[in-house]
């Protein structure tokens, strides 16, 4: 579908049009909506739409600005929510056809928060069975296509998100990462994902044993920094709070951020998993990019206890906690998935615990080996190129998630970590491989280091100047 130059594509421009009077929420919405009829039936991004609902929420925020009222600062902006969020009234399949397809009585913090800046929601986007891949595959849905290869995954579990992104349909989508599944599909697909430090958002509970949280996928730096910026307002009845108040991430982002110390990992956390040899290339330039602009890079290797915490994660936690998900037929069940499942079985209350000790206590110590010296780290976002579509799934259904599952334990060979220990992490696309697809490179920052990290991104991106970037979808 070609693009016409003269309307509003980014969450900015949008936002800055609806509220000016210029474009309406219903004529953004709509736009949207013309691009998916066109263009989803291609990648496969979407797998559940009322545009009837949509249509109601994009005139309602036109009827506030007739009327005078000032609008909130996302209103009009069209947004995919991905399948693992619950909203009320909408079906929470989460990828499974084990999940029942009733709707769900009540809406997550996350795109409640949305709904409340202004978002208006384009329907639910693809993910994997419960989340579990780092493909975008699934028996209840298919297959979700990158865009800029039809034959290659757009990464998971929130590839649904940022197909639809990178397509073109929406400008942001809201996304969820519990090991990568927010930085990989950003990295496979071109675009800026946001995986905040832990409590930055709203959630009500923050699974994994808080590994797992939610942010943002969008095509520019400054696009994330607006949406995260807005959606951070601090949780009165949250069980951690990150945020005094709402972050202050807009405001300074074209200062450049001081001199700074970076550490440049180019060997995976866990050393034993190899790194693509055109991945590790591009985050060097980066690094020299970097340095070019004034900061120290330094070459560092993965803390001893890195491997540990990524081996902790799926052997004990995740297991557990995908053994409280209601299924309404498990028998439906990828099989790799009940194998996962079946881990727990034999894991008791105190074994549980012990586990959880053991993990927060590694992390402590891989924060404090990783920033002692340093303020930020650089890796790539991945240790594998874009794989075909089927490759990651086909390794799980051999063997369950293992160490001989490759390409599946590239994928996360350097996001798992920044979960696992809560830190903020940014993935920017720098490089293009040479079969013309995206790689990118992964800032980490300590604690509450976002604003820090965006500015830094930004920095790149007027280098790399990567927003203009964009394959002509395939349909």
């Amino acid at each position: 579908m070609p693009s016409d130059p003269a309307r509003p594509t980014s969450v900015v421009e949008i936002a800055t049009a609806v509220r000016s009077g210029r474009t309406s929420a219903r004529e953004a919405l709509e736009d949207a909506i013309a691009r998916a009829d066109a263009i989803d039936p291609g990648i496969g991004s979407l797998v559940w739409r009322d545009d009837d609902a949509s249509r109601q929420a994009a005139d309602g925020w036109d009827r506030l600005r007739a009327g005078g009222t000032e609008l909130p600062a996302l209103a009009g902006v069209p947004v995919t929510v991905k399948d693992t969020f619950a909203i009320a009234g909408q079906p929470w399949r989460r990828g499974s056809a084990a999940v029942d397809d009733a709707p769900a009585a009540t809406t997550d913090l996350l795109p409640a928060a949305a709904f409340a800046a202004g978002c208006v929601q384009l329907g639910r986007s693809a993910t994997p069975e419960l989340a579990m891949t780092t493909s975008c595959e699934s028996p209840l849905y298919g297959i979700t296509r990158n865009t800029w290869d039809p034959e290659r995954s757009p990464g998971g579990s929130s590839g649904g998100s940022a197909a639809a992104v990178a397509a073109g349909i929406v400008p942001a989508a809201l996304a969820s990462d519990g090991g990568g599944s927010l930085r990989v599909p950003a990295a496979f697909c071109g675009l800026v994902g946001l995986k905040p430090g832990r409590g930055v958002l709203p959630q009500r509970v923050q699974g994994w044993e808080g590994g797992s949280t939610e942010g943002v996928v969008t095509r520019t730096v400054r696009d994330t920094a607006v949406v995260v910026e807005a959606l951070s307002a601090p949780d009165p009845l949250g069980w951690a709070q990150a945020n005094a108040g709402p972050l202050d991430l807009v405001s300074a982002l074209e200062a450049a951020p001081g001199p700074l110390r970076v550490g440049l990992l180019v060997e995976s956390f866990d050393p034993r998993i190899p790194v693509d040899p055109e991945c590790a290339a591009a985050v060097e330039d980066t690094a020299e990019a970097l340095r070019s602009l004034g900061h120290t890079v330094v070459p560092v290797f993965a803390p001893a206890d890195a491997a540990e915490l990524m081996d902790i994660y799926p052997r004990t936690i995740i297991p557990a906690w995908l053994q409280q998900i209601p299924l309404a037929r498990p028998e439906l069940l990828q099989p790799y998935i009940r194998r996962v499942m079946a881990q727990a079985d034999g894991v008791g209350a105190a074994d549980y615990v012990r586990e959880a000790v053991l993990m927060r206590t590694l992390a402590r110590r891989v924060t404090e080996a990783l920033f002692g010296e340093l303020d930020i780290m650089l890796t790539p976002t991945a240790a594998t190129r874009v794989p075909r579509i089927g490759v990651v799934l086909a390794e799980l259904t051999e063997r369950s998630p293992s160490r001989d599952c490759a390409v599946y334990e590239q994928t996360l060979a350097f996001t798992t970590v920044p979960s696992v220990v809560g830190l903020p992490a940014l993935t920017v696309p720098t490089a293009l491989d040479s079969d013309g697809l995206p790689l990118g490179s992964q800032l980490i920052g300590p604690q509450r280091s976002e604003a820090l990290l965006l500015r830094l991104g930004r920095a790149l991106e007027r280098r790399y100047r990567w927003d203009e970037r964009r394959p002509e979808p395939r349909r």
